[in-house]
């Protein structure tokens, strides 16, 4: 099941593109911005009413997001691919961008230990992004570790395969002393603030190591844990 808000009225778009010119999208998606705002800019005057226009709007579609459907590039065979505007990745705005980003795309784990004894979790945060947005996730990591060294190769908290970049940060004083507190000073909002907040009262009981010499504890644990992500019942 998905709730989708969509804007789409002639009227109204303009309050879309008011908005994101005033705030900037700072990741790779301001160039799929910039081709719908030349997308609306013909339509607005009208001239995708004519063939030219038309055209015009369906090149810009070719680049835009994921391209052409193929039932209809077999229409357009001669039809020109425009290059879509440069992405150079600018840097943080701020901390309520870096929540709200957190918002959409991040997740808060408890993991099980991978032990004969049934008593270790540990805690992991983690935002995996395309690898186009790697930048964009080095500029994250070092808002919350402060690390100034962005070579990836040299940070060992981002893991890269050929198409993604995964953070990753399980080490428990980053938790304790720089996840947990930004998020209490700059909220997640949403469903994802309910699993933040099922994650901290973890890591507050991970922090008195009861869990190590209590099932009862234990259990406690796995059982928030339990109603986490996608496991989270609502109404």
């Amino acid at each position: 099941m998905a709730i989708i808000y969509a804007v789409d009225s002639i009227k109204d778009i303009p309050v879309i593109l008011n908005h994101f010119d005033k705030y900037p999208l700072i990741t790779h998606k301001i160039s799929d911005y910039l081709i719908f705002k030349q997308c609306f800019e013909i339509i607005k005057k009208g001239e995708h009413l004519n063939e030219r226009g038309l055209l015009e709007i369906i090149s810009l579609k070719n680049s835009l997001n994921l391209g052409l459907p193929d039932n209809l590039k077999i229409y357009f065979p001669k039809l020109e691919f425009k290059i879509k505007p440069k992405f150079v990745f600018k840097g943080i705005p701020d901390p309520f961008w870096v929540s709200g980003f957190i918002s959409g795309d991040a997740s808060f784990h408890i993991v099980p230990r991978k032990s004969d004894s049934n008593s270790g979790v540990f805690a992991r945060f983690s935002l995996h992004l395309h690898i186009r947005e790697l930048d964009v996730l080095k500029g994250i990591s070092n808002y919350f570790i402060s690390n100034n060294n962005l070579n990836c190769e040299n940070n060992k908290k981002i893991y890269l395969t050929a198409k993604s970049a995964n953070l990753q940060i399980t080490k428990f004083a980053d938790i304790l002393e720089k996840i947990i507190p930004f998020f209490d000073k700059y909220p997640v909002l949403g469903m994802k603030k309910l699993d933040y907040l099922d994650f901290k009262k973890v890591c507050e009981i991970i922090k008195t190591k009861e869990h190590l010499t209590s099932l009862s504890v234990y259990n406690e644990i796995l059982k928030i844990r339990s109603g986490m992500n996608l496991n989270k019942k609502w109404n």
